[in-house]
């Protein structure tokens, strides 16, 4: 036999070998990292949810200068995602989409990488006391090719690095953020409820003390029909100038029970909402909707309905207006 005939058996052997040996290797790739963060669940929450905070922390989201970013449905909550492609490669890029959102809990994410194959990455949320451990996880099926096969175990050790490079990037984001007090701003549901409001449109000078005025109204009309309070107080700011404000104050009840001239019984929907938790006096809210109209802003919704504050604070029970807290929602289109 030749030596070049030999040189050639041993490739076919050394090729065959490696074929077969491949089919002993594992079809599913799967790559799993933890880190406790010092921040509230909901805080880490709200990172993993909204894509657009990806920029800050994933190592998924801008490969290179040439990458172009295309959200889909906003890039927030359960169908939001981005595709993201290379210009400079053909096939070159992926889609990412939110499949599951179990708030404080659990995200799951599909990824497709076009021709390179599909995968799943799952964010498991724990709360322990001050901190949050979080658990991401990546199941990546490689297929029946025995070079990705042998690929899939340089990639779990590689994709191991940009999990554990990540999840750091996450820590001091959250931690940032919790510790400059920085707005948290998610994609909440307001719940149907039925209330008893009034609705005027007041001056804008005068809201505070118009306000109380209407809210003592309804307090009034719901001790004469003895019916309690369902839930905490809300004022719905329907149109606003320089001037006045179309101003509906409302406190949600749980009875059938017929409205008179002042007070009317109404009914809230279900509504989708941006909504932030707002700490501190009631005369500071304005840097909450500000910060809430630039969210809306930058993930580009549109307000479906008039903006609401929730007041989750009784002042009566706790004197100390840095305790008070308001939900700011905005209702958006979907």
């Amino acid at each position: 036999m030749s030596r070049f005939a030999r040189i050639i058996m041993w490739v076919l052997l050394w090729g065959a070998l490696f074929v077969a040996l491949a089919y002993f290797l594992p079809k599913t790739v799967e790559v799993e990292r933890s880190a406790d963060v010092k921040a509230p669940v909901k805080t880490v929450y709200a990172q993993i949810i909204d894509l657009h905070q990806w920029d800050h922390w994933s190592p998924w989201k801008r490969m290179g200068e040439n990458v172009s970013v295309e959200y889909i449905n906003h890039g927030v909550g359960l169908g939001g995602g981005y595709v993201w492609r290379n210009e400079n490669k053909e096939n070159s890029g992926a889609t990412i989409e939110i499949i599951e959102a179990n708030p404080w809990s659990k995200v799951a994410v599909s990824l497709d990488f076009m021709q390179r194959g599909e995968a799943l990455s799952t964010f498991s949320l724990a709360e322990k006391g001050a901190e949050t451990k979080v658990t991401w996880t990546l199941t990546y099926d490689v297929g029946n090719n025995p070079f990705a096969r042998w690929i899939g175990l340089l990639m779990k050790k590689s994709m191991g690095t940009d999990f554990d490079n990540g999840l750091v990037k996450l820590k001091a984001l959250c931690q940032v953020i919790e510790n400059e007090g920085e707005h948290v701003i998610l994609l909440d549901t307001v719940d149907e409820m039925q209330y008893a409001g009034i609705r005027e449109t007041v001056p804008f000078i005068e809201v505070s003390r118009e306000m109380s005025v209407m809210y003592g109204e309804i307090s009034k009309f719901l001790a004469q029909n003895g019916v309690e309070m369902a839930g905490m107080p809300f004022a719905l700011y329907h149109l606003m100038d320089e001037e006045n404000i179309d101003l509906e104050c409302g406190i949600p009840i749980d009875a059938n029970v017929e409205g008179n001239r002042t007070v009317k019984v109404a009914t809230f929907p279900t509504t989708t909402c941006a909504c932030l938790d707002f700490y501190g006096d009631y005369s500071n809210l304005q840097e909450g909707h500000n910060a809430v109209q630039k969210w809306l802003e930058t993930h580009g919704f549109n307000l479906a309905s008039a903006p609401m504050e929730i007041y989750l604070t009784d002042p009566q029970q706790e004197p100390d207006p840095a305790n008070w807290v308001t939900r700011i929602c905005y209702s958006v289109e979907k």
